[in-house]
């Protein structure tokens, strides 16, 4: 059993709901301690700030102190005498409050000082100075306050303006104050609005409000007197530096890096509406989180998983949602991030078990009846150590496919299969085959095969209704019992007694090893080839084409071979026909296909420019899923679409005349060739292949070979060439073996020449060191 297995049988084992509950809280603590929380609860506010966004309420204006103030003044630190100025104007205008995010904690000018504190004296508004904590040295982690000069300090309040950065460099926050040296000292916006907020906590400053709509005035405009006096009167004011040659800016999350004052500003409006509201911790909403997903599985369990999928994916929408409307009406700040890991989790962890249950279960399940299939039989086969197999191969189902559909075939095996239940252990049938039905014996029957078989046969001699149709499955079973050590060699020697039963029309057979030569190298053949492939068993020869009016080589063919490491060779006229006959032939022909644009880019790199046609098995013509394949794989390759040749047979190409060109049509299109192969041995003529897509015909060996002899077949191959010729068609003659055949082909018009005479099929090594190197072989 693997190990992925013996995994899903631990989840179905415990539960896969419980699962993915404990994944998920799991998956949620380890994410919460890698930090990630803080990027979410920032993207959700983020969100929410754009959707809600609104104009502050300018009752609070910024004085900037900007480049063109700097520029006018000409000097900076600016005079005392400056900020004096800006009070006393402010003042007589009619400002409510006037606050400096400036430092004045150190002596200027003694006359400038002095004004600066007799401005402070005789203003009417409020004037609130900055304080500012700051490490006593890189050494010391102890805070000293930066406080105003005395004299300024006695007609004047005490804000501080510190700010802190957040876990992801923002400064999302704002103190309402701080207790310094046993002294209570608020911050600026908490001055600003008289807040009575709780000191030594923040609150988050609301990231909606559009910054552009907060009030700004120049400093120098206000000096120069060209600010009306309206748009001051009743406003609070922050004086503060936006010069970015003085600093003081900060990241924020919503507008990016702005002025310090800006984020004070903020803050009060902040403050002023109201929605410095508490936050509610993420962790108790996580605990109801994962208390309704439990309870809501345990209601669920039974009903259509995807669409209980659905509800995790509606409750995370429905707590953002909830956040935005708590902030909407200012009521709380819900912290949401670690609930919606989790809810991300639980639904991630669902889908990978379900989706890991739901692949289980399809790799085991037949598709057309919904039986278990050849996987779900070696699986049971595992808990097994010996096991008796039997295998019912239904003689007459090409007749079932070509008289009922999908449906109707899928009904009459159902049917059948609940009938023969009753003779299966735990009765269980499994479709192993297209036209096989397997099971394992049920206990009681060692020694009673002959009633066993017999029940069997009564029970498909009974025709089966569908629709208007009685259709009866004729069976033929075979029989093995060995241990389940070497499953595959069980039931292919199982398999192999069905088909001898049906050779000999018995109605059933027990394996034994006498009956294994009949049929050992055809299953050999099946049960190998993809291995073959892989392990470089089969491998692709090419035999040279001959221009004949050039003299070059300027093409082959890929012909594939097997060196089978117990057999020996295996011709290819042993293996196709099987491979065709059992529908197994798509595989290896991609695989010869892919070999040969391999090979063939390669020959070009060093110099070989040739074309190399590719043997295409008629029942591929029907098969869609093959033509699409192939035809990626030439239009993915880095060869010209022309360099490759589709040889079909004639008979394929003439079965259903209509059907094969709209196939042949739609691979000609993207340029690549095609060639009818064996041409002479099937019923039609040239004429009736008049206006056929195909670009060359292949006239078939058994008439080139003996041309030289017989005056019929040179009759037959001059007069094929001249007729092709004429419909535009090029003519490639195989079977080439001397030095006189190829004369009369020359003598004949014949476009390309190809056999013994020409170059026998060699690796592909071989045949670039062979034909790179001749003197007039075809270069760029």
């Amino acid at each position: 059993m693997t190990i992925w297995s013996q995994m899903v049988g631990r989840i179905e084992k415990f539960g896969s709901h419980s699962i993915a509950i404990l994944f998920a809280v799991l998956a949620t603590i380890a994410l919460t301690m890698a930090g990630i929380v803080p990027a979410i609860e920032q993207t959700n506010r983020d969100l929410r700030s754009l959707v809600f966004e609104r104009a502050a309420s300018g009752q609070v204006a910024v004085v900037e102190m900007d480049s063109r103030s700097l520029k006018a003044i000409g000097s900076w630190p600016w005079s005392r005498k400056i900020h004096a100025d800006l009070i006393t104007r402010l003042s007589n205008d009619g400002a409510d409050q006037i606050a400096f995010d400036v430092d004045f904690s150190s002596a200027s000018e003694k006359a400038g000082d002095e004004i600066l504190s007799a401005a402070i004296s005789d203003a009417q508004a409020q004037v609130i100075l900055a304080t500012f904590l700051q490490l006593l040295s890189i050494h010391d982690s102890n805070y000293s306050e930066n406080l105003p000069l005395e004299m300024f300090q006695e007609n004047s309040l005490l804000g501080s303006v510190n700010v802190h950065l957040d876990a992801l460099g923002h400064v999302s926050q704002y103190d309402y104050g701080a207790r310094i040296a046993g002294k209570i000292r608020p911050t600026l916006a908490a001055l600003l609005t008289n807040s009575s907020g709780e000191i030594g906590k923040s609150f988050l400053i609301d990231q909606s409000i559009d910054l552009t709509s907060i009030p700004s005035f120049s400093a120098i405009d206000i000096l120069n007197g060209d600010v009306d006096a309206s748009q001051i009167n009743g406003r609070s004011l922050i004086i503060g530096a936006t010069a970015v040659e003085l600093g003081d800016r900060y990241t924020t999350p919503k507008n990016g890096v702005i002025p310090g004052v800006y984020i004070h500003a903020l803050a009060a409006e902040t403050l002023s509406a109201g929605r410095d509201v508490s936050t509610i911790d993420g962790t108790a909403l996580l605990l109801i989180t994962l208390a309704l997903a439990v309870l809501w599985w345990n209601i669920m369990t039974g009903s259509k998983g995807d669409q209980n999928r659905l509800v995790l994916p509606l409750v995370a929408m429905i707590l953002i949602l909830s956040s935005w409307g708590f902030f909407v009406y200012a009521l709380a700040e819900i912290e949401i991030a670690p609930s919606i890991i989790f809810i991300v989790c639980l639904f991630l962890a669902d889908l990978v078990v379900e989706t890991s249950r739901t692949t289980k279960r399809e790799r085991t399940i037949d598709g057309l009846t919904g039986l278990p299939n050849a996987i779900a039989m070696m699986n049971a086969a595992e808990k097994k150590t010996i096991a008796e197999v039997v295998v019912a191969e239904i003689a007459n189902f090409v007749e079932i496919e070509s008289m009922l559909s999908a449906e109707e075939q899928a009904a009459i095996l159902q049917s059948m299969a609940k009938r023969l239940a009753l003779l299966a252990d735990d009765e269980k049938i499994f479709r192993t085959g297209r036209n096989q039905l397997s099971w394992f014996v049920a206990k009681g029957y060692a020694n009673r095969l002959e009633e066993y078989f017999d029940t069997a046969a009564t029970f498909a001699l009974s025709p089966t209704q569908i629709g208007s149709k009685k259709m009866r499955l004729k069976l033929n079973l075979g029989y093995h019992e060995g241990p389940t050590s070497n499953w595959f060699q069980l039931l292919s020697d199982t398999t192999m007694a069905a088909h001898k039963a049906a050779q000999m029309n018995y109605r059933w057979l027990k394996y034994s090893n006498d009956i294994n030569q009949i049929v050992d190298e055809k299953l050999a053949i099946l049960n190998e080839i993809d291995q073959a492939i892989e392990s470089g068993q089969i491998w692709v020869a090419y035999q040279p084409k001959l221009d004949i009016a050039s003299g070059e080589v300027n093409a082959a063919e890929a012909l594939v071979r097997w060196d089978h490491p117990q057999r020996g060779k295996i011709g290819p006229d042993r293996f196709i026909p099987i491979l065709e006959t059992e529908g197994d032939i798509a595989n290896l022909t991609l695989h010869v296909l892919k070999v040969t644009l391999e090979n063939v880019q390669k020959w070009a790199a060093s110099g070989l420019y040739i074309s190399c046609s590719v043997n295409v098995s008629a029942a591929l013509l029907d098969d869609p899923k093959f033509i699409s394949a192939a035809i990626s794989l030439v239009q993915k390759s880095k060869i010209d679409p022309d360099k490759i040749i589709f040889e079909i047979t004639e008979t394929a190409a003439l079965d259903d005349l209509i059907k094969a060109k709209a196939v042949l049509e739609g691979i000609r299109q993207i340029g690549i060739k095609l060639s009818i192969d064996d041409y002479g041995t099937g019923q039609a003529n040239l004429a009736y292949m008049q206006g056929f897509p195909a670009d060359e015909i292949k006239i078939d060996q058994s008439f080139v070979k003996s041309m030289a002899r017989s005056d019929v077949d040179r009759v037959m191959v001059s007069s094929t060439i001249e007729m092709a010729h004429k419909m535009n068609f090029k003519v490639v003659a195989e079977g080439v073996e001397d030095a006189d055949c190829l004369s009369l082909l020359h003598q004949f018009g014949c476009d390309t020449a190809q056999g013994w005479h020409i170059g026998k099929p060699v690796d592909a090594i071989i045949f670039e060191e062979k034909w790179a190197s001749q003197p007039q072989a075809m270069r760029a």
